[in-house]
């Protein structure tokens, strides 16, 4: 996912990329191509990119267990400020590029934002309710005759307090 940033004149440009997931050695979760649509704003000082990545991902859902495949999506913005000489600060998503440099590789950029885009908390969806803590049926087929009892020691100091006066 090369951008040859040479070949385009100042102003506004639009660019797609498509990679497979295999190529660009992203975890077994993700399966297709990694796709990404880049709005590329180029002055003659600096380029502003603007990007949106999709890909195609299979996960086991935390609650019921049970795989599920959903679309992940993120956006990230990168800039990239024409410099003599090419500094190694890459904070804020700001590059330098040297004058010897006329590509921008966005390899790096699109596996670290891909494994950005996991969810903390992979459901598959919203209203899943689990499995059963006691027998392990899964709840969202069928409700089971289990019986949770919740006991909470915290009150259990006050109940005494309450009984011995």
């Amino acid at each position: 996912m090369v951008i040859k940033y040479t070949n385009f004149s100042d102003g506004i440009h639009y660019l797609n990329f498509q990679e497979s997931v295999e190529k660009l050695g992203l975890d077994e979760i993700y399966h297709d191509v990694a796709s990404i649509v880049c709005k590329m704003d180029k002055s003659s000082h600096q380029i502003v990119l603007d990007c949106d990545l999709s890909l195609q991902s299979k996960m086991i859902c935390d609650r019921c267990n049970k795989e599920y495949e959903t679309k992940l999506t993120t956006h990230f913005q990168m800039g990239y400020i024409f410099a003599r000489e090419s500094n190694s600060d890459e904070s804020f998503n700001v590059r330098f590029l040297s004058t010897d440099e006329d590509k921008i590789d966005l390899t790096n950029d699109v596996i670290e934002y891909s494994e950005l885009s996991i969810p903390m908390k992979r459901v598959c969806r919203e209203d899943c309710k689990g499995l059963c803590s006691i027998c392990g049926n899964d709840l969202n087929v069928k409700k089971c005759k289990c019986k949770i009892k919740v006991k909470s020691d915290i009150w259990e100091p006050l109940q005494k307090l309450k009984f011995n006066n």
